[in-house]
């Protein structure tokens, strides 16, 4: 069994989230690049689609930057994006290449300690966009950033910055996400990059009442009654699809 029959094991009525996720990893192997943002509330699964986007892109030869977003980091700038980045740049044995031109604009948030203000800086943004730039000049890439609803703002503006520029890239952008509540601090920033035309929105669909008797019956490890599963499926997304 390999590695994407793992992951993706336990998934059900996901084939076509998974095969909007393939279609993005195929483009961006082709040299284009595209944002994909998967939108569900809590308990739909979510969090499996990222992980079995992360195994088909390893299967496939793309390589795979990730994060996610956490209720204790939201007021840490960049946390996210240093999640994502400040590793690879940490480890890179040619960290000088890799922050050549202006990738160089990058430094004060990945190699630093991030200032008050640089949210808003475009040299910034601009920087992070060079330096993905150079790191797929190595190979395709797909930059997977769970729980986008959590992330700090200056990383979310950055998300939408480079969606606005992603296609020039052979990387996929792929952000889970529940939807924007009303109430939400600062919602704007998470409804630019909702909202932006190049992004590919996979809303997902609870599961169906087949669906939700298939995974108790394969999870519960005894018989289940179709009575019993009927009442399960009645509160939507009670049964996960991971």
């Amino acid at each position: 069994m390999g590695v994407t029959d793992v992951a993706i094991r336990g998934l059900l009525e996901r084939e076509r989230e998974l095969g909007r996720i393939d279609a993005a990893l195929e483009a961006a192997r082709g040299g284009r690049g595209a944002a994909v943002v998967i939108e569900a509330d809590a308990g739909l699964g979510k969090s499996a689609l990222m992980r079995a986007a992360a195994a088909r892109a390893h299967e496939t030869a793309v390589a795979v930057l990730a994060a996610h977003g956490t209720e204790l980091e939201t007021e840490l700038p960049f946390g996210v994006v240093r999640q994502c980045l400040a590793g690879v740049v940490r480890k890179s044995a040619d960290r000088e290449e890799l922050l050549t031109g202006a990738a160089a604009l990058a430094v004060p948030v990945l190699v630093d300690a991030p200032a008050e203000g640089d949210g808003g800086s475009f040299g910034v943004l601009h920087g992070l966009y060079w330096l993905l730039a150079n790191l797929a000049e190595r190979g395709p890439l797909l930059l997977a950033i769970d729980d986008a609803h959590w992330a700090d703002e200056p990383s979310l503006r950055f998300l939408a910055f480079l969606t606005r520029r992603v296609d020039s890239l052979p990387l996929v952008l792929l952000t889970a996400t529940r939807p924007v509540e009303p109430d939400a601090a600062d919602p704007s920033v998470l409804s630019d990059l909702l909202g932006d035309p190049a992004t590919d929105v996979v809303t997902i669909r609870a599961l169906s009442e087949p669906a939700v008797l298939e995974f108790l019956r394969e999870h519960a490890g005894a018989t289940v009654e179709v009575a019993f599963a009927r009442a399960c499926h009645l509160p939507a997304g009670a049964i996960r699809s991971c």
